[in-house]
C-alpha cells in the first residue's frame, strides 16, 4: 500500500495496519487541538481524508485489474499492460470521477495520481507467474475489500444523511478508514497463513470475485 499515492505530495510504502492506526488516531484527534498555527496538521488532514477517497474511488478497478490478472496464462508484455489498464479506466465505477478530481488539484495531486496508476497496472505483469493459491489469495483479498468498502460506504451514507452520529469531536470518515484499513491488515496477515493454503477461503461470506475461478483468458 502506498500511503497518499493516488493523490499526495508524499509517495510512501506503508502497511495497511499503520493506516488502520494513522487513521485511528486522526478521527479521534479534536481539530482544535493544535489550535490555527498548525497549517501542516490541516493538511495532513486533509490528505488522509483524500487517501480515503482515492482508495474507493479504485476499488472496483483494481478488482477488474485482479480478476485479468490472475486469469492471465503468461504474462503480457509492458505496453499491452499499459494499453490494458488504459482502455478499462474509463469504464471502472469510480476511477474516472477521482481522475477529474486529481486534475483539478494540479500537478501535485495528478501526477502522483498517474504513477500510482501505473503502479496498479503492473498486477497484470507479476500475478501470471504466480502460485495458484497466491492468485486465489489476492481474489480474495480485493475482494474483501470491495465488501468492506460497500459496507462502510453503505454505512456512512446512512449516519450522514440521518444526522445520527454522536460526536463533533470524532470523524465518521477517518474512524471508518481506521475499520476499513484494520480488516485488510488483518486479511492480508490470514490469507499468509498455512490455513489459507490448505482452505482457500474469503474473510466474509459473500465472495465478490469468486476466488477459485481462474478461468483462463
Amino acid at each position: 500500500m502506498t500511503l497518499l499515492q493516488a493523490g499526495g505530495r508524499f509517495a510512501l510504502r506503508i502497511s495497511f495496519a499503520l493506516l488502520a492506526l494513522i487513521y485511528a488516531v486522526a478521527a479521534f484527534v479534536p481539530p482544535t487541538i493544535f489550535g490555527t498555527r498548525a497549517p501542516a496538521f490541516g493538511e495532513a488532514m486533509e490528505q488522509l481524508y483524500l487517501g480515503l477517497m482515492f482508495e474507493g474511488g479504485f476499488l472496483m478497478f483494481q478488482g477488474t485489474l485482479i480478476d485479468i490478472a490472475t486469469r492471465l496464462k503468461k504474462r503480457p508484455p509492458i505496453w499491452a499492460v499499459l494499453l490494458i489498464g488504459a482502455v478499462l479506466l474509463p469504464f471502472s465505477v469510480g476511477a474516472m470521477d477521482v481522475l477529474r478530481f486529481a486534475y483539478q488539484g494540479g500537478a501535485v495531486v495528478l501526477i502522483p495520481l498517474l504513477v500510482s496508476l501505473v503502479d496498479r497496472f503492473m498486477v497484470m505483469w507479476h500475478m501470471p507467474d504466480r502460485t495458484r493459491v497466491e492468485k486465489m489469495a489476492a481474489r480474495a483479498l480485493i475482494g474483501n475489500r470491495i465488501l468492506t468498502g460497500l459496507i462502510l460506504g453503505g454505512v456512512l451514507t446512512v449516519v450522514v444523511l440521518a444526522d445520527w452520529w454522536p460526536s463533533e469531536q470524532v470523524s465518521p470518515f477517518l474512524l471508518a478508514g481506521a475499520i476499513y484499513f484494520a480488516i485488510a491488515a488483518y486479511d492480508e496477515w490470514r490469507v499468509r497463513q498455512p490455513g489459507f493454503a490448505k482452505r482457500p477461503r474469503t474473510l466474509f461470506r459473500y465472495d465478490v470475485l469468486g476466488i477459485d475461478y481462474l478461468a483462463p483468458l
